[in-house]
């Protein structure tokens, strides 16, 4: 699924989109737009601040609302 797919709990690393430096803090499962067979479909651990830059400032209520939702469905 494209776009923030879960939310996971605290953990020491770095985020794969920003290169932002090791420290502890909520992973959140991002999913690129796939075009195969060039683009095949990545999934990348993020921090906040990118999770929050990919979904929209005017959409971070929305995010909150709906992360538990898509963390049980990425999670089975």
């Amino acid at each position: 699924m494209y776009g923030i797919n879960a939310k996971l709990p605290k953990k020491c690393f770095s985020c794969n989109m920003c290169s932002g430096s090791q420290k502890v803090q909520h992973v959140y499962i991002w999913g690129n737009f796939a075009i195969p067979p060039k683009h095949p479909y990545k999934e990348l651990e993020i921090c906040k601040a990118c999770a929050i830059r990919e979904h929209g400032k005017k959409s971070k209520i929305k995010l909150t609302e709906v992360i538990e939702e898509r963390t049980e469905k990425w999670l089975k």
